[in-house]
Order: C-alpha cells, then structure tokens, then sequence
C-alpha cells in the first residue's frame, strides 16, 4: 500500500525555514511525537542532524489514531515497517513504540533543541503534549505543533488540535516568541 506523505505536503517548507539553519552542529537533540512512515525521520537525518553527537527521538505507537478515518484503512505494522525500513541506516534515530504520555513522563532528564508536536490529533492530546514537552525544551529551543488549520471530518472543534494549541499559547503567554502559525505553529522557547 502506498501512505500519503504528509510530511512533503504540510511540513517541509516549516522545517527548511526554521530547522535547516540548524544543519551540521553537533550535540543536537530532537524530538518527535508521532512519525507514521518516517518521512520527517529521515528528512532530519539526512538535512539537519548531520553533525556529531547528534539525536532524534522517534515516539509513536504505530497503532493509528482512533478517530480519523482516513486512517481506519490502513495496516499500521506495514506503516511501522516502512518507517523502520526508512530510518535504518541513521543511528542517530532512536525508537520508542508506546505512548506520547508515558514517553514524555519518563523523559524528564532530557533536553530537546527541537520538539515536534503530531500524535493524536484531538485538542486535549495537543494541549497535554504541548505541556509535558515545554519543560524538555531548552531556552532557545523550538516547538513545532502540527496540524494547526486541520478540521476532523466530524467538525467537531475538540477533535482538532487547534483549541488545544490556543490553550497552551495562552497559558504559556511571555514565555515564547511566535516563528509561524500556518498548517502549523511554530514558536521558539526563551
């Protein structure tokens, strides 16, 4: 089965702009919370975590998300297997399958120069992934929240991240400086 590349389509241009000046410095250590085929795995790898030292932290339960049908047809240990297929060779790719929640709770001694923010797509799971995620970031540092403008089939406002991203901005007011909002909402932490 071939898997959309949401990456190419909504993310890539956010990433060039902001994450490619990044390119090459060692000692970087990055973030991803939900990676589906890898595409922005190993556009990471291979443009912007070239440097010494260097990580990127893929979190996802590869098990699809529960109230998106577009994902409903697809067969998520081929995604998962795809996604392992793509990252092979980057030992810089470090792996978790499990939960964005317990992930980010067991992480508390980590320091990220990057987190992106794409997991479930529901307002309440943006807002806690945004919350468990700003303590990780170095000051400097940016957060990346996905799928911004997106609208569920349903229109239900809650099952969308947005409401949950306003949330988090706001509560969080003063503590960052806005670097995009587009398909998606980019801020550097200060």
């Amino acid at each position: 089965m071939t898997y959309p590349n949401w990456f190419k389509q909504i993310a890539q241009e956010n990433f060039e702009r902001y994450l490619l000046p990044l390119a090459g410095k060692p000692d970087l250590n990055f973030l991803q919370l939900g990676v589906f085929t890898g595409d922005a795995s190993l556009w990471l790898a291979q443009n912007v975590l070239t440097g010494a030292h260097c990580k990127l932290h893929d979190v996802d339960t590869w098990q699809g998300a529960y109230n998106e049908p577009v994902q409903e047809e697809m067969d998520f240990d081929d995604v998962y297997n795809i996604y392992k297929e793509k990252i092979k060779s980057y030992l810089s790719v470090l792996s978790f399958r499990r939960t964005t929640t317990s992930y980010l709770i067991s992480a508390q001694h980590e320091r990220f120069d990057f987190i992106y923010v794409d997991a479930h797509h529901t307002s309440a799971s943006a807002l806690l992934d945004c919350e468990l995620s700003w303590p990780l970031l170095k000051s400097g540092a940016i957060l990346a929240i996905d799928d911004y403008e997106w609208v569920h089939p349903d229109g239900v406002k809650i099952h969308a991240p947005k409401l949950g991203i306003h949330m988090f901005l706001d509560r969080h007011a003063g503590e960052y400086e806005v670097l995009a909002i587009n398909n998606q909402c980019w801020i550097k932490k200060k």
